[in-house]
């Protein structure tokens, strides 16, 4: 009989430990269960979830640099992109311009980080950059069409950031 009765009080016990167990609710680990009248929900445990955002690194970019230069007298364009400084930029851009041709290269205009444009009218060309590559064309746009009239975007490059983590 007393085998009975252990028995019976461990399958007991066992129940009382299960439903305690299953009482978190369900909810993702950092949160616990919150109820009223006719709702449950999970809400993040106080203090929980600014320190694990606060334990991660945050993302790790590398500049990028990119340029343009041009012999205006031949019509020739040297571009580059994506390069690891302003000096590399401007240098390969240079060895682009003179490699089609160019004998009279210069760098027109540099970017980090964004995009660049030339635009050209009947009697002007506009470089520039910018952040995105819509900015730059409006900014090239609107300076050519205030000297110069049939202007349009000849050329665009982008050197953006690349994430490295």
């Amino acid at each position: 009989m007393t085998k009975y009765v252990f028995a019976l009080l461990a399958t007991l016990t066992g129940m009382l430990f299960a439903s305690m167990c299953s009482a978190e609710g369900g909810c993702p680990p950092g949160q616990y269960p919150q109820q009223g009248p006719g709702w449950q929900t999970c809400v993040p445990i106080p203090g929980a979830a600014q320190d694990s955002a606060a334990s991660r690194p945050g993302p790790r970019w590398i500049d990028a640099w990119g340029a343009f230069a041009a012999d205006m007298d031949k019509g020739i364009l040297g571009v580059s992109t994506d390069q690891n400084s302003e000096k590399e930029a401007k240098s390969k851009a240079m060895r682009e311009c003179m490699a089609q041709g160019g004998s009279k290269c210069e760098v027109t205009t540099y970017v980090r980080n964004g995009c660049m444009a030339m635009t050209v009218g009947k009697e002007h060309t506009i470089t520039d950059q910018a952040a995105t590559l819509d900015e730059v064309k409006e900014k090239t746009m609107s300076s050519c069409n205030a000297e110069d009239t049939d202007c349009q975007v000849f050329r665009t490059a982008c050197s953006l950031p690349k994430r490295i983590q």
